[in-house]
């Protein structure tokens, strides 16, 4: 696996503060906690997975339902890949419409974007119901803006 001394910046920052909000958008894996970024590319470079990684895909990232975002080391700076878990890593890299970022940066502010307040830039937004328990509202912890997100599907 790649060196973590040579993960972007940035990245390398992420993982050191468990405060950044990266940590709250996304499953983020780091060397040393409970998302065990070393174990977690063993694994899936592994036999036991149905469709072992290349060693040039690193994951350091989940939603949390099978799928990782990774680095696609074969260019410098990698790239970011969104990895599917419906389909072998070959035939998402293959595929010109799987979703990829050209740097972890760019990665890192799509991420992001749902958990930013509209109208201050604030990153530290929460989710509640509506009283009417219709829409998910985001709403800011700096500036109390409220507004809604996604309609709640009973």
């Amino acid at each position: 696996m790649t060196s973590l001394a040579t993960f972007p910046e940035r990245h390398q920052r992420v993982m050191t503060d468990t405060s950044d909000p990266i940590h709250r958008a996304c499953d983020f894996y780091t060397p040393d906690g409970e998302r065990d970024l070393v174990a977690l590319n063993r694994r899936l470079h592994s036999p036991e997975v149905w469709s072992p990684w290349p060693d040039f895909l690193i994951a350091f990232a989940s939603n949390g339902c099978g799928d990782y975002f990774a680095y696609d080391t074969r260019q410098s700076p990698a790239s970011v890949i969104y990895v599917d878990p419906d389909g072998t890593p070959e035939e998402q890299l293959a595929d010109p419409d799987t979703l990829r970022y050209d740097s972890f940066d760019e990665w890192y502010e799509s991420q992001m974007e749902r958990y930013t307040c509209s109208r201050c830039g604030a990153r530290d937004v929460r989710f509640v119901a509506s009283q009417d328990r219709l829409w998910l509202l985001r709403v800011c912890s700096s500036c109390g803006f409220e507004e809604r997100t996604d309609a709640i599907e009973l």
